[in-house]
């Protein structure tokens, strides 16, 4: 049995909360595994099957995950009901919160007995943190090298990887929807040799991760991510704006917004407009499910440093020293994705 335990930093979140519940609803048959791409490799790879996955990990809240996830009401309650006995089983381990050099032993023990209780056959740490936590990030990243456990930065959090090439790891900041669009669609207009002369793409968004990265500060790393493909992919910097508004009445529910203007045959300018109406967790759930179970077949293939291959799942990927990185284009990261996981699979 190929046993994987993935220990979340910031378990009780919306991302967290809502995986843990996803994962429960879909192995006992009360919902379809909608979003798992990694479904369609798993039996070809030898990933782990949903019922071989076990959940871990640290918050601040202490709340079981069936309290959790009807805190953050990404699921109507009701539905959550057939899986509570199991929800509330699962209890985060208490977050370190101010002395980081002790709690850097304590999350490195947490592993080691979590992965010796349910005797996994590999351990992948992954990053959930709210946007702006540099320090515990690095904090867990450090964590999972030492305990030689893949690590994931699903966040646009500074993770400190250049101590982290004895191990796989893969990042940064989950590409989710706006962006993801993007990715898709830039390469289209430079295909087709017309001039994109601006994008303006705003976001309403109510959960916590709205809150945190509406603030200036906070939200400084979200928005350089969010901004910085669209000129690697054009060649050019057409006039980028990316706001993200916090507003609390849409919940987990995001609405998104992108006016494109651009230039065609002599120069004569036209118009696209996207209105997006999105499930913030929904799309990243079973993009974190994935990542976790893609990271223990590096591991187990004897990977280390940052996984270009799993360009396609983030805004800002990581990129190995002796490469320019990957490219920002949809289509080219997934080609790469494909071709690694050919590989493996012959």
């Amino acid at each position: 049995m190929n046993r994987l335990g993935i220990c979340i930093a910031g378990l009780d979140g919306a991302i967290g909360s809502t995986m843990v519940a996803g994962t429960f609803l879909v192995r006992q048959g009360h919902a379809p595994p909608q979003g798992l791409l990694t479904e369609t490799w798993r039996e070809r790879l030898g990933l782990a099957g949903l019922d071989q996955v076990v959940f871990g990990g640290w918050d601040v809240r202490g709340e079981n995950l069936f309290e959790a996830a009807t805190r953050n009401a990404v699921l109507d309650p009701r539905r959550l009901q057939v899986v509570a006995k199991h929800l509330a089983g699962v209890v985060p381990w208490q977050a370190p919160r101010r002395d980081l050099k002790a709690g850097h032993s304590q999350i490195v023990r947490e592993i080691g007995k979590f992965r010796k209780r349910h005797k996994l056959s590999s351990v992948v740490v992954l990053n959930l943190l709210p946007t702006g936590r540099h320090k515990e990030s690095q904090l867990y990243a450090r964590a999972a090298a030492e305990a030689e456990c893949p690590f994931i930065n699903f966040t646009p959090n500074d993770c400190g990887e250049e101590a982290l090439d004895d191990i796989p790891y893969c990042g940064r900041d989950g590409k989710t929807g706006q962006t993801w669009v993007k990715s898709v669609l830039a390469p289209a207009f430079r295909a087709r040799a017309l001039k994109v002369t601006g994008w303006y793409s705003t976001n309403l968004l109510g959960n916590e991760d709205g809150r945190v990265v509406s603030d200036p500060a906070q939200g400084k790393g979200k928005i350089e991510s969010k901004t910085k493909l669209l000129g690697d992919i054009l060649g050019y910097e057409p006039h980028h704006t990316v706001q993200i508004s916090f507003y609390p009445p849409r919940g987990d529910n995001k609405e998104s917004w992108d006016a494109i203007d651009f230039e065609g045959f002599l120069g004569l300018p036209m118009q696209i407009k996207i209105n997006g109406l999105w499930r913030d967790s929904i799309l990243a759930a079973p993009m974190c499910i994935d990542l976790a179970r893609l990271m223990e077949l590096a591991a187990r293939r004897g990977e280390r440093g940052p996984q270009e291959w799993l360009s396609f799942y983030f805004k800002s990927p990581y990129k190995r020293t002796d490469s320019s990185g990957p490219s920002h284009e949809f289509y080219k990261q997934e080609e790469m994705f494909l071709r690694y996981l050919s590989k493996v699979g012959r």
